[in-house]
């Protein structure tokens, strides 16, 4: 089979199971469209660390950590409050809420849609400004905690170690002196070294990264219409639908493609188009019925829709005489009536080759005749069994083709 076979079996055959399921989708995509409010995108740029992440992954890991903070129901919820929007929190974190690493840099973009483009707006700022302060003082609990754990350790080696100097300051005894400046130094030592963690704690403190909006302002557009997307991926499922579909019909019910197809399968030559000249057609067909010793030619359609073809095609030809041409005999001023027929009129050669229906053969042409097929082109194979019964049966020969108009489909040819 050719890819022109199986255009002509599959696409054109099918052409308005086709179009029918690649609009359908494509309505209903602009349908739905159509329907939904026009909506808001606010956006805050967050700055979560001072320096650039080492890699990307260091960057999705920051942009996931803003986005699980900014879907937590407690600061979206607070959110939603302070910029009195009323919104159900877990459809619009699961759907309206999105952050975005700004290639590899420390930039995370916190974004929200909204068909309320000042609520959008407040919606954001709000969002921003939570996740902002829970993410610089989530862990500052911990920090105090550890902080004043320090100040009290060194406060308790501080006190310790003055109150061994004031016991040294009443013992004069060489030996016990000693010892009591042994644990003064030991206690020093201590207070040094808490001090040191203490200043350890209080530099990291200072160099801790601080996460800080990018402007004052949520930045706040209108989202662009996703139609034409959605419309062309519609489109192109219902072509695959619609392909699918055809295919599928094509394999229940197959047919004939084209005129030169049909031929191929009766074995028999296409003679013409019932488009054409019918003085020429009427020839071409005398002259293959003569080739066959054929009398009679009985025009057969290929299909019930070649039945009105056939019917113009008999009564175009009825104009034509069956009765023996005039013949013409020379005289010496021209051409002259004879009284026997000598030389055939040759505007119509094969006058005595007889056009008929298969219900108007006589028993005279039973015996000389044989089979034109009119075709408009496309046949189901289970109508040609049935013309193929037919043949069988009157044992005559095939003569030809006829191509007929093609059907119409959606107000035109194919």
């Amino acid at each position: 089979m050719t890819i022109e076979e199986m255009f002509r079996r599959i696409v054109r055959a099918h052409l308005g199971i086709i179009l029918v399921c690649m609009l359908l989708p494509v309505a209903a995509a602009i349908a739905f469209q159509s329907s939904k409010p026009a909506v808001s995108l606010a956006s805050v740029r967050l700055q979560v660390v001072s320096g650039a992440p080492r890699s990307a992954t260091e960057a999705e890991g920051i942009s996931g950590r803003v986005l699980a903070l900014a879907t937590t129901p407690s600061l979206l919820g607070a959110s939603l409050e302070e910029a009195r929007a009323q919104r159900d929190v877990a459809e619009f974190a699961a759907t309206h809420v999105a952050a975005q690493r700004l290639g590899e840099s420390s930039i995370v973009e916190l974004s929200v849609t909204d068909k309320d483009p000042i609520a959008a707006g407040q919606i954001v700022a709000a969002l921003a400004r939570r996740v902002a302060t829970f993410m610089n003082n989530g862990d500052r609990a911990a920090f105090n905690a550890a902080l004043a754990k320090v100040d009290k350790q060194v406060a308790d080696a501080t006190a310790i170690r003055d109150k061994l100097v004031l016991q040294l300051k009443g013992i004069a005894d060489v030996n016990a002196r000693a010892d009591l400046q042994t644990q003064i130094q030991s206690a020093s030592q201590l207070v040094s070294q808490l001090s040191t963690q203490r200043a350890s704690l209080a530099i990291a403190d200072a160099n801790r990264d601080i996460v800080v909006p990018v402007g004052t302002k949520a930045e706040i557009s209108q989202v662009q219409s996703s139609l034409l997307p959605q419309a062309a991926l519609a489109l192109l499922l219902g072509l695959i639908l619609g392909l699918t579909a055809a295919a599928i019909l094509e394999t229940m019910h197959p047919r004939v493609a084209s005129v030169r197809a049909l031929a191929h399968l009766l074995q028999a030559p296409v003679l013409g188009k019932s488009s054409e000249d019918i003085s020429s057609l009427r020839n071409t067909m005398a002259l293959a019925a003569r080739r066959q010793g054929v009398d009679a030619v009985v025009l057969m359609g290929a299909d019930d829709s070649d039945a009105d073809t056939v019917s113009q095609l008999l009564f175009a030809l009825s104009g034509f005489s069956s009765a023996p041409y005039r013949a013409m005999s020379p005289s010496p001023g021209g051409m002259e009536d004879a009284g026997e027929p000598s030389v055939l009129d040759l505007d119509a050669p094969f006058a005595n080759v007889r056009f008929t229906g298969l219900s108007a053969v006589s028993p005279q042409d039973e015996m000389t005749a044989g089979v034109v097929v009119v075709s408009g082109g496309t046949v189901l194979l289970r109508r040609l069994d049935d013309l193929d019964d037919v043949l069988k049966a009157v044992r005559w020969p095939v003569l030809g083709i006829v191509s007929g108009p093609a059907k119409r489909r959606f107000g035109r040819l194919v």
